[in-house]
């Protein structure tokens, strides 16, 4: 696998870089995270990685310095990736004679991300392939070989691949791509196990897509299916045999010729994605070629709904709601990319709110493990897990959070309440003024008061409205408006609750009875 360092002064663009971009999919592993230029080129100079994505404007060190002293250490094989605001275009286009291989404009689009790394892979395997054909003999030319036609290359590669693989593949009269995916832990034990398979199996050979994927070419003589189905059934038992966890096959189209071999792979790359929701652990592409995956962002709102609940306190609630979502993201056949993109919007959108509180959010997303949770290779039902996992997580620190500074806002609260009674005010205000969250400063002031602020502020006017009453004479409708309320029959339905009688009621029996009783409540 090719390895990558994320560079960027702003630790949630850096995070934010790493998961919107599904960085084992395109065959690197995240090897650093970077929020200076000076770190991250002593990791260069120790380690060198094969691409680099660094921020331009950076502390200490910025990233055109960074890319020179790579360069003038003599290194001239990292590949180095730009992000950059409008206004440091220029600084992009000076930064072409140090080798820089492209650059991303902020806010980085994850399709024009895409095409930049389809650009650098492109160049890396083009510069590996080169030398690889002139190194390699006997069993690695013919690895290769099928790997160039699996996975494409220009036409020069793929012809030369196709002569080489041709003297290997005998009789065989088509071709078949197998894709095999397994947990992290196993990998290592399913590729030996793939790979003793194949080399037992005429016209079979296992195929590296980076050191974290592989599959197998399979050939195969008239009739195809029953061989193809049979060799996957009892790969499949294998696997499961010596494997810890969950292995699961995503078997491609069948292909009459060897430079048709990137087409099955395609099929394969789209029957894993029908793995994404777990309800079968062999996906033929044959069986779904006919079925389509929405990529509705619409499905994106439902996050809304998630936050509110983390937010609002609701535990009890909130697995239904993530559990619900992913069910209509089943029955919708919803995209997993597009699921992928929910869950770290999800993640990172709770992370923003426990920051609002005054929260760590960098340690939050730490703790919980974001970069492993959140994964290549999860399937639905993970997902879910996971994301009720972290949401409960979340809601727990922001919980613990307010508790710990809540005490003494809820009596600064009571307290400004006491005194502002008669101005309007509303609980975000209040809550602005002591700069604590609104949801958990209404549930606090419930917990301690036993009423809300609301009923807390009524009860104060009324308690006013009723010393004017008995030690006055002024209007009612004054009465009413000086203790807070811009209209009478608000006044009147809120009097009515706490004493059971009109203001007027209340002020006759008073001055009938002579009595000096408060009627307080």
């Amino acid at each position: 696998m090719y390895t990558v360092l994320l560079v960027d002064d702003e630790p949630i663009a850096a995070e934010g870089l790493m998961l919107m971009i599904d960085w084992e999919g395109f065959g690197f592993r995240v090897a650093g995270i970077y929020h200076t230029g000076q770190d991250a080129f002593e990791h260069i100079s120790r380690d060198p990685p094969d691409l680099v994505v660094t921020d331009i404007r950076m502390p200490l060190m910025d990233g055109l310095e960074m890319i020179e002293q790579t360069r003038q250490r003599g290194n001239t094989d990292t590949q180095f990736v730009l992000t950059s605001g409008y206004n440091d275009f220029h600084y992009a286009r000076r930064a072409l004679h140090l080798g820089v291989t492209s650059y991303l404009v902020k806010p980085i689009l994850d399709r024009e991300a895409r095409e930049v790394l389809d650009g650098v892979l492109s160049m890396i395997r083009d510069k590996e392939r080169q030398v690889r054909i002139q190194e390699s003999a006997g069993r690695y030319a013919v690895d290769h070989s099928l790997s160039v036609l699996v996975f494409g290359g220009d036409e020069e590669a793929v012809d030369e691949a196709k002569s080489v693989a041709s003297s290997w593949a005998g009789e065989a009269e088509g071709w078949t791509y197998i894709h095999v995916d397994a947990d992290e832990a196993d990998r290592g034990c399913a590729r030996e196990t793939a790979r003793n398979l194949a080399e037992s199996t005429p016209f079979c050979r296992l195929i590296d897509r980076d050191p974290d994927a592989f599959g197998l070419v399979l050939g195969w003589r008239h009739p195809a299916e029953p061989a193809v189905r049979s060799f996957a059934d009892r790969l499949l038992a294998l696997l499961r045999e010596r494997s810890e966890g969950r292995p699961r096959i995503a078997v491609g189209c069948g292909v009459k010729r060897l430079e048709e071999l990137v087409e099955s792979a395609a099929g394969a790359a789209e029957a894993e994605r029908f793995l994404f929701f777990g309800k079968t652990d062999i996906v033929y592409y044959d069986e779904i070629r006919d079925r389509t995956l929405t990529f509705d962002p619409e499905i994106l709102k439902l996050a809304d709904g998630i936050v509110d609940i983390v937010e609002s306190g609701r535990g009890e609630a909130l697995s239904d709601s993530i559990l619900g979502a992913l069910r209509t993201f089943e029955s919708d056949r919803i995209a997993p990319e597009l699921i992928s993109i929910f869950l770290i919007q999800v993640v990172l959108r709770c992370a923003s709110l426990y920051k609002e509180m005054g929260g760590d959010s960098d340690e939050l997303l730490l703790n919980w493990g974001m970069d492993q949770k959140l994964r290549k290779g999860l399937n639905l039902s993970d997902a879910g897990v996971l994301l009720v996992e972290f949401c409960l997580q979340c809601q727990s620190a922001c919980a613990s959070l307010l508790d710990r500074r809540s005490g003494g806002a809820i009596r600064k609260a009571a307290d400004y309440l006491r005194l502002h009674y008669a101005e309007p005010s509303t609980i975000k205000e209040i809550a602005e003024r002591l700069f604590v969250n609104p949801v958990y400063l209404g549930q606090s002031f419930s917990r301690k008061f036993g009423i809300g602020i609301l009923d807390f502020i009524h009860d104060l006017r009324i308690n006013e409205a009723v010393n004017r009453l008995q030690g006055t004479d002024e209007p009612l409708s004054s009465i009413a408006e000086s203790v807070g309320y811009r209209g009478y029959q608000q006044f009147l339905k809120q009097f009515e609750k706490r004493l059971g009688m009109k203001p007027a009621e209340f002020r006759s029996r008073e001055r009938n009875n002579g009595l000096a009783g408060d009627g307080r409540l």
